[in-house]
């Protein structure tokens, strides 16, 4: 570990690349070790207890087990039903006058049943997401008690496994999913007198049918409808003796044996060929074959070696850790308030693993609500890709975190919809309605509908929101091709809500019909709905989105006169305004207090602050006060998403130990699998985020969480040459419960990987990395001197400096304590 001079009485900033490899080694507070690791005493009995595997488009929940284990199969692919490009209701957009009239005149419950009737979608929203099938393993070792067992999960390296003794015999069992290879892989041994006698099964329970083919393989084909067909193919090498037949095979006598499961469907992400590609017999036969070529040592080494390439890319140490106790036991003490920081680590570490496993580069589709484990035939929400919330929180971790590669099936997904969504467009808001648009969901069938009913079925932010995704890749990465072939896609959005927001009785631009979502209002005179226009969450995705698409026409140097016209219109839409609670309002008019529902799950209104950057602390001081505001009136509880996404605005708000508070109150354990609305968020013993049920957006959110406490990179200034750049703030919501610690490889805006270090609560030293030379301000808690710049205390004590970086640089601050 690189050591921190203490006596320095200034930050010095040495521009070497050899510095920069040195620092690979100082982000980890000395004495701590990392112990990446989620252990049991027992088999999984239920499914919120089993462990994830997965590389990104194929995996499994692993319950493990001495007499009887099962591995629960899913593919990225695997969706019921069929595409539905009839799903617009015919004729829409002719009765769109009629309901906006009806807003303005304030007869909101007319309103809100014209919006029903005639803004909603008339078709059945029935596909989801469904189970791939199961490899049920059933032994003939006696399925006995024994204190030697063991069962876990390495995040390092992204292999669960288990491991008991019993009658002289020690078991070991590992299972990976390999992304190199697309296989899964579960290996079996036994070291001692006894052999493993196991009978194999895979099967699914709709349509589906398995065959045996000898000498030692099992085949599953099926179909989830009409366009989707689907071939898995399980394969046993052993030094034992295997049989077979229907179903399932049997190995007998066997010290060691490889079970390999290959998996493929028809599916293609193509909305013209309506989804539907070959067959994948051929495939899957390949994939089969070399995997059993290469064999189990060998794909073993390529899986961990590729997981590393993207999980070491970060490494965190938030102080003492108590891994001695099992998780499902440290999670409850850590519910009943006992003190491990490294549990908090433990879980950040967690959700990147889940996202590295739900959605690589070459995924047919991103990681939805559950990821890609889920286990029956019609899943919680329809385990699809909600726009109001669920599908981007999925990917808040991607770029800060150094997993940029893993935000390309979202941003794929993302231009897919672009087709549907302009047919959507002119349904709803007129036959010469340019650009595109999708509202509450999509679904790996393209759906760009509306939903059938309010209050979620009806919202206006969908591809306004999504697009943030694709700006902030580039914002994060300055790849110039990449935001040329991404600025169409921004700007047809962009010309959607040109054409069709409407200006209000004080001049300015709303949406109409507007929804917050799921939630409603209460009028001074006792109407409740609703809809009514210029939503504040609606207005700000559409600021959001103007804002950006300025910034990328300035840095291509194109399309000027639209730049003009969005910037005039990003002037103009409604401003955000402050209540007779002091609150953000929600609403156009101020209602917020009125609500029969004070403590609403979504705080959607509050976008501007978090994921936007709309609402900052510095810039807009009085707007961040009402945002805080606002978090007290609704209070902390909530559902496992919704306290997420408060632990972001918090952090935000620079109060991390609030931040923190949320985290540990996330960090509950829970068992509840019915679903709740309010009150029942929590965590599972598999450290699944609980809605409930589950729901991996929580996982995801309280990464980013996590890390908007460490690091932010939001805010923008405007540089010397007229251009912008970005303001990186180092431990801006660092809480209190964290007083030692480091990060290593965190990522900024502007194209900046950071380490961070700090002791009893002061940063002590940090270095930035420049991938493209830009320039940056960096905002500290603490005094600092820097080369060829100037400082100036700012508000709250905070201090600014300025950096000039070089392509490839790496940059060094140590401060001192005593200042």
């Amino acid at each position: 570990m690189l050591k921190v001079n203490l006596t320095l009485k200034k930050f010095t900033f040495i521009f070497s690349p050899l510095l920069a490899g040195l620092l690979l080694n100082s982000g980890k507070v000395s004495g701590q070790k990392e112990n990446l690791q989620l252990w049991y005493r027992s088999p999984a009995k239920e499914w919120i207890e089993a462990l994830p595997v997965g590389n990104g488009a194929f995996g499994a929940m692993v319950f493990g087990g001495i007499g009887n284990d099962r591995l629960q199969l899913n593919d990225i692919t695997i969706w019921s039903g069929d595409p539905q490009p009839d799903a617009d209701r015919k004729d829409a957009y002719k009765f769109l006058d009629t309901i906006r009239a009806a807003i303005r005149q304030e007869r909101y419950k007319e309103a809100q049943e014209l919006t029903t009737r005639y803004m909603t979608s008339p078709a059945p929203y029935y596909s989801s997401y469904q189970t791939l099938g199961d490899i049920f393993l059933h032994y003939k070792t006696p399925a006995t008690v024994t204190d030697s067992y063991k069962r876990w999960l390495d995040i390092k390296q992204a292999i669960a496994g288990e491991a008991f003794s019993q009658l002289g015999t020690t078991y070991h069992r590992e299972t990976f999913s390999s992304a190199p290879d697309s296989v899964l892989v579960h290996h079996l041994k036994a070291d001692g007198n006894n052999p493993i006698e196991v009978s194999i099964l895979l099967n699914r329970k709709e349509k589906s049918q398995t065959r045996f083919e000898a000498p030692n393989k099992l085949v599953m084909t099926g179909n989830t409808g009409a366009t989707l067909e689907f071939e898995v193919q399980l394969a046993v090498v052993t030094d034992g003796i295997v049989t077979g037949g229907g179903d399932s095979l049997n190995v007998r006598n066997a010290r060691e044996l490889t079970i390999y499961v290959t998996a493929g469907t028809s599916y293609i992400l193509d909305y013209d060929k309506g989804f539907k590609g070959e067959h994948p017999h051929s495939k899957v036969t390949r994939r089969l074959q070399q995997a059993i070529g290469k064999g189990y040592n060998r794909l073993k080494a390529d899986h961990i070696a590729d997981y590393k390439k993207f999980f070491n890319r970060v490494q965190i140490n938030l102080g003492t850790t108590a891994d001695s106790l099992p998780t499902d036991e440290r999670l409850k003490a850590y519910g009943d308030g006992k003190s491990d920081p490294g549990f908090a680590a433990l879980f950040y570490q967690y959700g990147r693993y889940l996202l590295i496993s739900s959605s690589r580069p070459g995924n047919p589709l991103p990681s939805n609500s559950q990821g890609i484990w889920g286990d029956g035939f019609d899943l919680p929400w329809k385990c699809d890709y909600k726009s109001n919330i669920n599908y981007q929180m999925n990917y808040w971790p991607a770029e800060p975190t150094n997993l940029a590669e893993l935000h390309e099936p979202m941003i794929r997904l993302i231009a897919a919809l672009v087709a549907p969504g302009s047919k959507t467009a002119q349904a709803y808001f007129g036959p010469d309605t340019p650009g595109w648009y999708y509202g509450y969901t999509t679904n790996g069938w393209g759906w760009t509908s509306p939903g059938a009913a309010l209050p979620w079925g009806v919202f206006a932010g969908g591809s306004g929101w999504a697009c943030q995704h694709l700006w902030e890749h580039y914002a994060f990465g300055r790849d110039i091709n990449y935001l040329k072939r991404i600025y169409p896609i921004l700007k047809g959005a962009a010309e959607f809500y040109l054409a069709t927001m409407v200006t209000d009785n004080e001049g300015h631009l709303v949406t109409s019909p507007s929804t917050s979502p799921e939630n409603n209002f209460i009028t001074d005179n006792k109407q409740k709905s609703n809809v009514t226009e210029g939503a504040t969450m609606e207005k700000a995705i559409i600021w959001d989105l103007f804002d950006n698409l300025a910034m990328a026409s300035r840095i291509l140097h194109t399309d000027e006169p639209f730049r003009k016209k969005i910037i005039a219109a990003r002037d103009n839409i409604s401003p955000l305004r402050i209540g007779k609670g002091g609150q953000l309002e929600e609403w156009n008019k101020d209602w917020d207090l009125n609500s029969d529902d004070p403590h609403h799950r979504h705080v959607s209104h509050l976008f501007p602050l978090h994921p936007g950057h709309q609402v900052t602390v510095f810039k807009t001081p009085e707007l961040a006060a009402a945002a805080g505001r606002t978090l007290e009136l609704r209070g902390d509880d909530g559902t496992g998403w919704s306290i997420a996404w408060k632990e972001n605005f918090w952090a935000r708000l620079r109060d991390g130990d609030h931040a923190h508070h949320l985290l540990s109150y996330q960090l509950r354990p829970t068992a509840q699998k019915r679903t709740v609305m309010a009150g029942a968020g929590g965590t599972y013993s598999n450290l699944f985020d609980a809605h409930p049920p589950f729901q991996i957006d929580g996982n995801f959110g309280a990464v980013s969480g996590i890390t908007e406490m460490l690091l932010q990179s939001h805010e923008t200034y405007t540089t010397k040459d007229s251009t912008y750049a970005y303001v990186i703030d180092i431990l801006p919501a660092l809480p209190a419960a964290w007083p030692n610690g480091a990060v290593k490889g965190l990522r900024a805006r502007g194209g900046f990987e950071i380490d961070i270090n700090w002791r009893n609560g002061r940063l002590t030293d940090f270095s930035i990395r420049s991938a493209n030379g830009e320039p940056c301000k960096i905002r500290t808690s603490v005094p600092v001197r820097l080369n060829n710049s100037s400082s100036s205390a700012s508000v709250q004590g905070s201090y600014m400096y300025e950096l000039f970086t070089q392509k490839g640089k790496a940059y060094r601050g140590m401060a001192s304590p005593g200042r």
